[in-house]
């Protein structure tokens, strides 16, 4: 199951694009002020939270699931001789991966001001000197404040499980998760997410320079924190989902194979 985290970006140039815009929300940040009226920025017809939504409800099978825009991106670009099942599966992937998304705080953010008026693309297009592989701040918000940079190796060796599974009980350790882990609403999340760029990411910072060790130490502590909400938050969905009711045994079982 952990494996499958990575399969929405790891399909994007493989028949996967898709669902490439279902990764983020660009909520607009105006840094300079303003109203949005003012710059030539247009947010995108799908997002994130949306992808979501439509996900669980299919997994729930709630009434009219099956016409759902993720339903039917998913299923038309499946092989032809896929089942619901298949494209479930497909969808489970995806799941995993978005609701990790949602809590790095540029997959909720766009900055947009004269420099950017269509936006910044959640940071993308904020350079920073490039190290361990991040070059703008996009990219460092990914990688935890230069935590955990690079990208895994599939399938994970035991000592990868290891190393993963130290990390995990460290930061859920560190950072023990009250009432705001039960809620379960994909747009609170992007709102939480949205709150920390209006507040910090782009705070005190400038492009092409190396980010200050305070800023990268703050940086750390909050993207570790989102990563304990965004698990808990995603181990309570999980459990809320209707599958035991909807879908058989031998399909919850094909899930993740």
């Amino acid at each position: 199951m952990v494996e499958c985290t990575t399969f929405a970006d790891d399909i994007k140039f493989k028949g996967g694009a898709y669902q490439s815009g279902w990764h983020f929300i660009d909520t607009p940040f105006l840094d300079e002020g303003g109203k949005i009226s003012d710059y030539n920025f247009t947010m995108d017809a799908h997002n994130v939270t949306e992808a979501i939504g439509g996900l669980v409800s299919w997994f729930n099978k709630d009434e009219g699931y099956e016409n759902s825009y993720e339903y039917e991106q998913i299923t038309t670009h499946g092989l032809k001789t896929h089942t619901e099942a298949d494209s479930l599966s497909t969808a489970m992937r995806l799941l995993l991966h978005y609701a990790g998304d949602v809590h790095q705080p540029l997959h909720a953010t766009s900055r947009v001001d004269h420099e950017y008026p269509a936006g910044d693309r959640g940071g993308n297009s904020f350079p920073v000197p490039s190290k361990e592989g991040a070059k703008n701040l996009h990219s460092v918000w990914d990688s935890v404040a230069y935590e955990f940079v690079g990208h895994e190796v599939l399938p994970f060796t035991a000592a990868t499980w290891e190393v993963n599974g130290a990390d995990a009980k460290r930061l859920a350790d560190k950072y023990p998760i009250g009432a705001e882990g039960n809620n379960l609403n994909p747009n609170d999340w992007a709102a939480d997410s949205f709150k920390i760029s209006e507040s910090f990411v782009y705070a005190d910072i400038k492009e092409g320079e190396d980010l200050p060790a305070d800023y990268l130490t703050k940086a750390q502590e909050l993207a570790e924190k989102q990563i304990v909400l965004g698990g808990t938050r995603l181990a309570n969905l999980l459990m809320s989902l209707k599958l035991s009711d909807t879908t058989s045994a031998e399909e919850i079982e094909s899930f993740l194979q």
